[in-house]
């Protein structure tokens, strides 16, 4: 067995050493799967903060300060052909890496446009702080530009490239830069072997990836300025620096620690010089921020920490980013799978332009989130519903474990076809979850399909998304994928409904989940497309078969509607899911209305549709009217007034007949009170004009049921709802009520829903 240290490679040392480390060719690379240089100000603000902290830390004591600013993981690579120094890909610590090195830009900066304030000291220390900052000056540049010599001439190589946009060589005709970090470093190099003393970019173009990162520089700078530079007594309270810290005053220079500092820059020759200066230094506080900003460089190139891990592997550069708890921003699977697919492809015919670069835009224009951590989850998500749907495979959650899934899946895919579909499936479930799972878009699936099935199918999944219920998505997707091939727009809708239905009879028959994943992984193990295609797609008559039979299961026995009618019956519903009991009601009132023979019922023979009685579609899903649950006999009967046999069993307050919906204020304000003052509250709600409600309150007031004006102010607002209409005109409510009225509403439920399941 080969020793560790053949593999991986880990050391903690300073921002100068890290950025000059192999020989001092080190140059670093960000691979093209990587999102460009992003941080915030937020961000620089706190790097910025836990190095001037670390810096103040030497006036307090005599001991040495470090600050440590994590790790950074590299791979060592062979892939620059025209580039004689070493490559570093950067698998975590671009950002910080980029940050530190446009801070070591602005110190460079400022030491040369600031070196006039050393007028007022006294030779020698005037030589003395002027070879000091030509010292750091130089070290500051070699942390921003490398330097490689081929025949007695100098050639520079900015330290960051981008792997999609550049090319490190000696020949100005095989050197390009043209991503933003190397062509901004490129320019600041000309500034130093110019000797300018401010460094323009020049016009940039508005709200561009160069604009940003310009002004990050600029913040950089003028927390310099602001909170190094200046002393806080010169500062002007309306233009302080953003940087929670304390600053180091001119009188520090003479405390041990900083004077350690201050003699390790090694360009006093001894001890007397050595008082001799920081005590001209202390004397003479004009030359205090430059002095400061001096020392502070030199903290940063000498105390501040990183550390670096490089192996040559990125499988292994990436297994210890997963097991790190690091500061970065993790990439996602998808990220980090996309390298090997553009290397697949450029193995073919190149990635520019071929099948995989489409759908790796159709999968990123899906997963379209500026917030890391969102697009995590999302890629997370995303991704387990990809497995079951590639091959009906179980993926957890865990980095780690996705990034190996897909990458394996690929690489064991036989041939060049079967890799594409890979792909293409990738940016199918990327696009049908963002488009009939983000609940925002499926508002908009008017546009995509006619209002008759857009409206079906933006109920459905709107409902299954309120019942998340994501193990349903590659089931729909099939259908979808085979409808967006030339297939029946109908098929796909039919099997939405059918998966609804499904997932409606079943949860109601055993209140919880009750196993229900595995019926959709074993449904999904019949339907995954598998890597070589193998698996045939359901037709809808098989799929709902399939579906029935696992309704017809010993453990859950729904055999016909008097089966499901008679154990639903005794399900307390409202105590395990609001989504379903509002989409059982929704189906028993559509076209339903109160029965004249039995109060408190709902009747649909012989009823003629019309609008008022249309209940079960998207927008009443979504109106205020109904949206929430609310129980007609509260939960607890601790204020009296209600039959005690509603009480008397558990489940009986929590049957789906003790249930109505309302909106979410007149829930709130009505909720607790007797049954004597809600069912004027009800029928007030179902009155047809204003001149009926205030009837029906004066009448109940008159006999002791007092209503708060408040009450009175959302009955005033409120249109008729229709659905409360059947309980109205009852005068008592009672568990033998409850029990009919259950009875009934799953009578009509059944039979709205169960046809979508061929029943």
């Amino acid at each position: 067995m080969k020793p560790i240290s053949d593999f991986f490679k880990a050391d903690a040392d300073n921002i100068g050493n890290t950025m000059n480390s192999h020989g001092e060719t080190a140059g670093f690379r960000v691979p093209e799967y990587q999102r460009t240089y992003h941080w915030s100000e937020g961000n620089i603000k706190r790097l910025l903060e836990d190095c001037l902290n670390g810096f103040y830390n030497l006036t307090q004591s005599e001991r040495e300060s470090f600050t440590f600013l994590g790790t950074i993981i590299l791979v060592k690579e062979k892939s620059e052909p025209s580039f004689d120094g070493t490559s570093l890909s950067i698998i975590d610590g671009q950002q910080r890496l980029t940050t530190l090195i446009l801070l070591c830009c602005v110190l460079k900066e400022q030491l040369l446009s600031r070196r006039g304030d050393v007028r007022n000291l006294q030779e020698p220390t005037v030589s003395w702080v002027e070879c000091a900052i030509d010292s750091v000056r130089d070290r500051l540049f070699k942390c921003v530009c490398g330097q490689l010599t081929r025949d007695g001439i100098v050639h520079m190589f900015p330290r960051i490239v981008r792997f999609d946009a550049d090319n490190r060589a000696y020949s100005p005709s095989e050197a390009k830069y043209h991503s933003v970090v190397a062509r901004f470093l490129m320019k600041f190099s000309d500034l130093y072997s110019q000797s300018d003393t401010e460094f323009i970019l020049g016009q940039l173009e508005s709200d561009s990836e160069e604009e940003r990162f310009f002004k990050n520089y600029e913040y950089i700078k003028e927390q310099v300025e602001l909170g190094i530079y200046k002393s806080e007594d010169a500062l002007d309270t309306r233009c302080q620096s953003d940087l929670d810290h304390t600053q180091v005053d001119y009188q520090d220079f003479q405390n041990a620690g900083l004077r350690d500092l201050f003699e390790s820059l090694d360009t006093v020759p001894g001890q007397a010089e050595s008082d001799f200066a920081i005590g001209n230094i202390v004397s003479t506080p004009d030359s205090s921020g430059l002095i400061r900003i001096m020392l502070f460089s030199h903290y940063l190139l000498k105390s501040v920490i990183l550390t670096r891990v490089v192996t040559s592997d990125e499988n292994y550069a990436f297994d210890i980013f997963d097991s790190l708890n690091t500061t970065g921003e993790p990439l996602t699977a998808i990220q980090t799978f996309k390298p090997r697919v553009i290397s697949f492809e450029r193995e073919n015919t190149g990635y520019s332009g071929s099948e995989s670069e489409r759908q790796f835009e159709r999968i990123e224009g899906n997963l379209n989130y500026p917030d890391t951590d969102k697009l995590q989850t999302a890629t997370k998500e995303l991704l387990v519903t990809f497995a079951l749907y590639l091959n009906g495979e179980k993926l957890p959650l865990s980095l780690a474990a996705q990034r190996k899934y897909l990458r394996t899946n690929f690489g064991n895919a036989p041939n060049s076809d079967l890799k594409r579909r890979i792909v293409k499936s990738l940016a199918d479930i990327a696009e049908f979850r963002q488009t009939y799972w983000n609940r925002d878009s499926i508002r908009t699936l008017d546009s995509i399909h006619p209002n008759d099935t857009s409206d079906w199918l933006k109920l459905c999944c709107t409902f299954i998304s309120d019942m998340k219920t994501s193990l349903a998505i590659p089931i729909m997707a099939r259908y979808w994928v085979q409808y967006q091939q030339g297939g029946a727009e109908d098929n796909f809708l039919d099997a939405v409904k059918a998966l609804t239905a499904f997932l409606v009879l079943r949860r109601a028959r055993t209140g919880t989940t009750g196993r229900i994943d595995s019926d959709f992984r074993r449904t999904m193990k019949r339907l995954s497309i598998s890597v070589n295609g193998s698996n045939s797609l359901l037709g809808l008559d098989e799929l709902k078969s399939t579906l029935r039979k696992y309704l017809s299961a010993p453990r859950i026995e729904v055999k016909d509607k008097e089966t499901w009618v008679s154990q639903v019956s005794e399900v307390p519903l409202a105590d395990q899911s609001q989504p379903l009991c509002r989409f059982l009601l929704f189906a028993a009132a559509n076209n339903a209305i109160p029965d004249p023979q039995n109060q408190g019922l709902l009747i649909r023979d012989d009823v003629i549709p019309g609008d008022h009685l249309a209940f079960l579609n998207f927008r009443t899903w979504q109106s205020d009217k109904y949206a929430t649950v609310e129980h007609v006999a509260p939960e607890s009967n601790s204020a009296g007034g209600w039959d005690q046999g509603v009480y008397m069993r558990p489940n009986t307050r929590h049957m789906i007949g003790n249930i109505v919906l309302l909106p979410q204020k007149e829930n709130s304000s009505i909720g607790d009170a007797p049954w004597t003052k809600k069912k004027i509250f009800y029928r007030a709600l179902v009155a047809q004009t204003n001149e009926e409600r205030i009837n029906l309150i004066d009448q109940a007031e008159a006999q002791g049921s007092i209503f708060k004006k408040q009450i009175k102010d959302l009955l005033d607002k409120q249109d008729c709802l229709h659905m409360l209409a059947p309980i109205a005109t009852l005068e008592d409510w009672s568990a033998y009520i409850i029990r009919k009225r259950t009875k009934n509403i799953l009578e009509l439920a059944w039979d709205v829903i169960a046809p979508w399941l061929s029943y």
